[in-house]
C-alpha cells in the first residue's frame, strides 16, 4: 500500500509542476526508488533461522492445489540439470524424506516449533495413503490410487501409459518411519523384504565385483530388474537400525556391499553406478553419516576416517552451497567440528532452487553394464528431481547441527 501511495503522490507533483519547469518530481522519484531499494536489502537481509525455515517449509507445504495432491511438498522433473518448475511431480518420497529430519531433530525445537513440525509431519502421514501399497504394507515413489503415467519420456518403449514403477525399498523404509509404524509392523515388512535380494547372479546391472552380492535391490517388483543403489541400503539399514531389528543375511549382504564400494573407491570414482539414484559422492557421504550416526556399526566405523576425508576433499573442491550443506551435515555427524560453512541469505535462493539435484530418476539403472556407463557418461535418460522444500529442509539440518556448538549468526 504505501508504494501505491507514492506513486500517486508523485504523479500529482509532476501535474502540478508540468508548466513550471520543477525538477522536484525527479528528486521525489529518486527519493522512491532509493526507499524502496533500502527496503528490498533489509528484506534480503532477515537472517536465515530455524524459525524462518521452519515457516518456509510449512508454507511449501501444498493445502489446496489443481495439481498437486494436498499435504505432498512440490517437486519438479527436468531432463537437464537445472531447476525449473515446469514439469510438477507429486511424490511423498520427499514428505518422508523431511519426516525423517524432522523427527530426528524434535528434541532440539522449541515447543512452538514441535507443533509446527508436527502439523508438517501429519499433512504427510495423511498424504501418504495415496501412494501405499492397496495390499501390503510397501509404498510408491507415485500415487498408487489412480494409474499413473510414466513420468518421464512417453515414447520410452519399455514403458508404455498404462505403467508405472513397482513399490522401492527407499520409500518403503522411511514411509514407515515417517508414519510411526509399530515395531510388530516393522518385523512383518523386514521379512518381507527378504524376497527382494539378488537372486539373479551374476547380476548384469553393475560392475562384476557386485554381481554375487546378495544385498538387497531397490524395487519389489519380481519382473523388475535388480538394482543395486548405495544410498538406498543406507536408508534400508537405517530403518532396521532405528526399529532395533535383528539383522538377517541380507542386512550384511548390503552392509559388505556398501563397505565394497567404499574400499574401492567406487563411491568417489563411479557414484552414478554405485548409487544410480542419487548419482552423487557427497549425498553418498549424506546417507552414510545419517546411517552411522543412529548407533555404531563396527565395520562402517573403521572406514570413518577414510569418508572424513573424502567430505573435506569435497568440501574443499565444491562451489556448489547445497553439496557444502551435505557436506557439512555428514562432517558434523561424523564429529568434526570444523566443518562450519559461511552461509548469507544471500545464498537461500541459490540452496532453495539449486541445480543440484538430491533425486535421480535413472532409466540407465535398469540396462546391461557394458550399456549402462555409456549413457550414464552421457547423461542419456536421467531425470533430475528437484523439491525446494527439501533443500530448506536440508539447510534447517544444518543449523540445527551446529546451534549448540557456535555463536556464529546466519545473516
Amino acid at each position: 500500500m504505501k508504494i501505491y501511495f507514492r506513486v500517486i503522490q508523485v504523479n500529482e507533483v509532476r501535474s502540478w509542476s508540468l508548466n513550471k519547469k520543477c525538477h522536484l518530481p525527479k528528486k521525489i522519484s529518486l527519493f522512491v526508488f532509493i526507499a524502496l531499494l533500502c527496503s528490498c536489502c533489509l528484506y534480503a537481509q532477515k537472517p536465515v533461522t530455524v524459525d524462518y525455515l521452519l515457516d518456509r517449509i510449512e508454507t511449501l507445504q501444498e493445502k489446496h492445489n489443481y495439481f498437486f495432491i494436498e499435504g505432498v511438498f512440490p517437486s519438479y522433473i527436468n531432463a537437464s540439470r537445472k531447476f525449473k518448475t515446469r514439469k510438477k511431480d507429486n511424490t511423498i518420497f520427499y514428505n518422508a524424506l523431511i519426516a525423517y529430519v524432522l523427527k530426528d531433530n524434535h528434541n532440539n525445537f522449541s515447543t512452538a516449533q514441535k507443533e509446527i513440525c508436527d502439523s508438517i509431519i501429519a499433512r504427510s502421514q495423511r498424504a501418504s495413503a495415496f501412494f501405499k501399497n492397496k495390499n501390503r504394507n510397501t509404498y510408491n515413489f507415485w500415487r498408487t490410487d489412480t494409474i499413473t503415467k510414466f513420468h518421464y519420456s512417453w515414447w520410452l518403449p519399455f514403458f508404455n501409459a498404462m505403467s508405472s514403477l513397482p513399490d522401492d525399498m527407499d520409500d518403503t523404509a522411511l514411509g514407515l518411519l515417517m508414519n510411526n509404524e509399530n515395531t510388530d509392523s516393522a518385523k512383518a515388512l523386514h521379512m518381507f523384504m527378504q524376497a527382494y535380494i539378488n537372486h539373479q547372479v551374476p547380476l548384469k546391472t553393475t560392475y562384476k565385483t557386485y554381481s554375487y552380492d546378495s544385498a538387497y535391490s531397490t524395487w519389489f517388483g519380481k519382473k523388475f530388474p535388480v538394482v543395486f543403489d548405495v544410498s538406498v541400503l543406507c536408508n534400508v539399514l537405517a530403518f532396521v537400525q532405528q526399529y532395533n531389528l535383528q539383522w538377517t543375511k541380507a542386512d550384511s549382504a548390503s552392509l559388505h556391499h556398501i563397505l565394497k564400494t567404499i574400499q574401492r573407491n567406487d563411491i568417489v570414482k563411479h557414484p552414478a553406478i554405485v548409487s544410480p539414484y542419487y548419482a552423487n559422492t557427497s549425498i553418498i557421504l549424506y546417507h552414510l553419516a545419517r546411517l552411522m550416526q543412529i548407533k555404531p556399526i563396527d565395520e562402517l566405523e573403521k572406514v570413518k576416517p577414510g569418508l572424513v576425508q573424502i567430505a573435506n576433499s569435497k568440501l574443499q573442491s565444491s562451489d556448489n552451497i547445497l553439496e557444502k550443506i551435505m557436506l557439512g551435515i555428514a562432517l558434523k555427524k561424523w564429529g568434526q567440528s570444523n566443518a562450519q560453512i559461511n552461509i548469507s541469505t544471500s545464498d537461500f535462493k541459490s540452496i532453495e532452487q539449486n541445480n543440484l539435484p538430491f533425486f535421480i530418476g535413472n532409466i540407465p539403472s535398469y540396462f546391461h553394464r557394458s550399456l549402462k556407463g555409456k549413457f550414464t557418461d552421457l547423461r542419456l535418460l536421467m531425470y533430475n528431481h528437484y523439491c525446494p522444500a527439501w533443500n530448506d529442509c536440508l539447510l534447517l539440518e544444518y543449523l540445527l547441527l551446529f546451534k549448540h556448538s557456535t555463536d556464529t549468526t546466519y545473516k
